[in-house]
């Protein structure tokens, strides 16, 4: 009996051991991830025009569960697993706790994703949504322009002629939505690029970025990006060398690397606050009423561990506003509410830890782009939604370097030092 088992050990120690398993692991994975970001793009077009195509589009969100669920059984079956694989399941039970108590299953899903990308290289993940996502972006934008596809308009204002003005949806489901995938689709490419983007290219982006602006009238991404075009323009003449250096500098390191506390702490105390005092008012006016509505929050809903169910009151094409309008955008204060206080504590901690890790790794790019993602997520609830965005599956590094021998040894050490 024994012989037998130390054969079957041996013969998947060997299958595991062979280069090109984790090669065809990886093709899988990112084959898998992107099925999944195909599906859920799905769920961000207008819902009108697939009614009548509802037996494929109606379960989508069924169907892209599924399909994770695959992706994942494949990724562990195909790599001998290690002490990382303890803090994933702790984190998928989190999800768990947090469906139950909130209705939502977006944390576990989030969390399953992890698992199914352990040890893949992230440049890779990031280029796969950045494939599938811009393609189905341009298309839709491209059909809901020409009204090829149905979509629609709310009212914006009047022009100095006295001529109503209209936010255009461009074939998704709500009006800022096209600006807010260009957004991280704009993070992505710079990702991509190393943060080496040429002047013609930025030109494009900033034509891009105007033209979303001048359809959808969605402020928040908009102003990033012409931060961003305005620092890369900067790089191209002569001041490249200068912000290299800053970069290297202990204020751009704390900056960077607590850019996801610093962000959450200071909304939360804000929020809690609220439209309290004419400077508030003033504020909050600025934020379009952010605000005020995450102090209504955290005041009608209270704080959690593991989040509470929340009824939004959101304008809709399809149905009419019922009572008072009510939405948290501020990613911060929806996870807080929506999913608990460890959650969000999970989240942010393990971001922080990540960007300590690209710290070291000198990838000034990507402690940019975070910064300027936490910015985003002052505004808007997108931190996390993997229909939108990638970059939140960054802590998966963070997770991989678990090693629960070197873990137990330092506590013993720490143990030690305090008995003694």
């Amino acid at each position: 009996m024994e012989n037998v088992l130390s054969k079957i050990t041996r013969f998947f120690n060997n299958f595991y051991a062979k280069p090109e398993t984790e090669e065809t692991r990886t093709t899988l994975v990112c084959a898998f991830f992107g099925i999944y970001t195909f599906l859920m793009f799905f769920t961000l077009i207008y819902t009108y025009w697939t009614k009548e195509y509802g037996l494929f589009f109606s379960p989508v969100t069924k169907i892209a569960s599924a399909v994770l669920i695959i992706g994942c059984l494949e990724s562990i079956l195909l790599r001998k697993p290690d002490s990382s694989y303890i803090v994933y399941f702790l984190l998928i039970a989190l999800g768990l706790i947090v469906k139950r108590t909130s209705t939502l299953s977006f944390p576990l899903w989030f969390f399953v994703m992890l698992l199914m990308i352990n040890h893949i290289d992230f440049r890779k993940i990031v280029k796969v949504f950045f494939l599938v996502t811009a393609v189905m972006t341009i298309c839709t934008v491209i059909l809901g322009y020409f009204n090829l596809i149905p979509t629609f308009s709310t009212f914006r204002g009047f022009t100095n002629n006295g001529q109503m003005s209209f936010r255009q949806a461009l074939g998704f489901n709500w009006v800022t939505l096209p600006s807010q995938l260009f957004f991280y689709l704009f993070l992505c490419y710079i990702f991509i690029k190393k943060g080496k983007l040429n002047k013609i290219s930025l030109f494009l982006l900033f034509l891009i970025s105007c033209f979303l602006y001048s359809q959808t009238n969605t402020r928040n991404p908009f102003l990033l990006e012409l931060l961003l075009i305005a620092f890369f323009l900067l790089m191209q003449v002569g001041f490249k060398y200068k912000f290299l250096k800053f970069f290297k500098t202990n204020l751009f390191k704390y900056l960077s690397i607590l850019s996801m506390p610093i962000a959450s702490i200071l909304t939360i105390i804000v929020s809690y606050i609220g439209p309290t005092s004419p400077f508030m008012v003033k504020f909050d006016s600025i934020m379009s009423g952010r605000i005020g509505l995450s102090h209504l929050g955290i005041e009608k809903y209270g704080l959690s561990f593991f989040g509470t169910v929340i009824k939004f009151k959101t304008f809709s094409p399809s149905h009419p506003l019922h009572g008072k309008y009510f939405y948290l955008d501020n990613s911060f204060i929806q996870y807080l509410l929506n999913f608990g206080i460890i959650f969000l504590l999970v989240i942010v901690i393990l971001l922080t830890a990540a960007l300590w890790i690209e710290f070291k790794k000198k990838h000034w790019y990507v402690l940019l782009i975070f910064i300027f993602i936490a910015l985003h997520s002052v505004g808007d609830p997108q931190l996390i939604y993997l229909q939108y965005s990638p970059f939140a599956l960054i802590i998966v590094e963070v997770i991989d370097r678990f090693n629960l021998k070197k873990f137990l040894q330092a506590t013993r050490e720490r143990i030690g030092i305090n008995e003694d």
